[in-house]
């Protein structure tokens, strides 16, 4: 929501920029340089919009990368355009270089610039521990510790663990050390996020862990 916001605030920006140019001042021999765009960091295939809000331009030429990685809304050639504003869909996660080249009224006005779109993959939670199996099963014996590792992808910055019988039961790193304490087989819950662009996956394993008798004679 907060990206579309700042989206329609960038159009709406746009909009009274533009509507303010008479046509015959921008055949003026007046040539500045002014480019914008909506945040440049987005989920994958997910828009960026792109503006060359220059005055005294002669042509323009966006150029973005190909093999079908990019779709420009409302064009059927997706790797140039010569429109002044540009919605451009990205296909793939990644970093991509958008080149924006201008000729102008004033030749000493050069316009020759590379905007960076960092696409990110949408959250994925995952994780690994360090419990050892038994019989298939995932086993730990009462008293002792598992070793947790996120390896989420979609780079999350934030997670939310719950180990059900587990101490600590909550935990909000990427990583946690779980001591189990009871006998019984254990429910493990990550949650992990990010708030720019934003993204988030929940991924519950029923019955993950069980807690198994020591073999030192402690139990509850």
């Amino acid at each position: 929501m907060k990206n579309k916001i700042l989206t329609i605030i960038f159009l709406l920006g746009l909009v009274g920029l533009f509507s303010c140019q008479p046509e015959e001042f921008e055949l003026a021999n007046v040539s500045d340089i002014f480019i914008t765009w909506s945040p440049l960091t987005i989920n994958v295939n997910n828009e960026v919009s792109l503006a060359d809000g220059s005055r005294g331009v002669k042509s323009r030429l966006w150029t973005f990368p190909g093999n079908g990685l990019v779709d420009i809304l409302g064009s059927s050639n997706d790797e140039v355009s010569t429109e002044r504003i540009v919605f451009a869909v990205f296909k793939q996660p990644g970093v991509f270089p958008v080149r924006l080249q201008a000729d102008f009224n004033n030749p000493n006005v050069v316009l020759d610039s590379i905007i960076t779109v960092t696409v990110l993959d949408n959250v994925s939670a995952k994780f690994v521990s360090d419990a050892q199996t038994q019989d298939g099963i995932l086993v730990v014996e009462v008293g002792d510790v598992i070793n947790y590792t996120s390896v989420s992808t979609g780079s999350p910055a934030f997670y939310a663990w719950t180990f059900d019988g587990g101490t600590p039961e909550k935990v909000t790193k990427s990583t946690a050390v779980v001591k189990y304490e009871y006998l019984g087989s254990w429910d493990v819950t990550l949650i992990a996020y990010r708030n720019s662009p934003r993204g988030s996956d929940t991924l519950t394993i029923k019955d993950y862990i069980k807690v198994i008798p020591s073999s030192k004679g402690v139990g509850r």
